[in-house]
């Protein structure tokens, strides 16, 4: 009976240490999430240097967020910036509110003479670590958390 009861007593520690480490991480369909959300965000701020990167074509200066929201470069029918692997950007709708789309507050500073601007997306969903993708004229994509949460 011993012999049982501490095979018993083993198994239980087994399960209960599983569910505490699946606890800490995290379930996948968490993870999927985020990963989308962030693949979301990454493929819109690509999308807005391209719009951008036009404007700037034909215009001589980039546009404020207002601008390419008035023109129908992003409206409540989509984008037709987005790329072609990743739809949900073309079909997002897009506004010139607090959040551009739920969840995601845009900053988007122009220089002065308009050949420059700082783009910062910021995840309104996540204020203990304020993710956010940033870019600017050059067109690199890069991500961030504060200091305080791991990337």
């Amino acid at each position: 009976m011993d012999g049982k009861i501490q095979k018993t007593g083993l198994l239980l520690i087994l399960i209960l240490s599983c569910q505490v480490s699946w606890a800490q991480k995290g379930s996948p369909a968490v993870a999927d999430r985020e990963r989308e959300r962030r693949s979301f965000a990454h493929n819109l701020v690509k999308a807005i240097n391209a719009a951008e990167a036009d404007y700037l074509k034909k215009h001589d200066v980039y546009a404020n967020w207002d601008t390419l929201v008035g023109i129908g470069d992003f409206s409540s029918n989509g984008t037709k910036w987005a790329p072609a692997e990743f739809p949900t950007v073309a079909h997002a709708l897009y506004g010139n509110g607090a959040e551009i789309v739920p969840g995601w507050r845009l900053r988007l500073d122009l220089s002065r003479s308009g050949k420059a601007y700082d783009l910062l997306l910021e995840d309104v969903t996540d204020p203990k670590c304020g993710y956010a993708v940033l870019t600017d004229e050059r067109g690199f994509v890069r991500q961030a958390k504060s200091v305080d949460c791991a990337l």
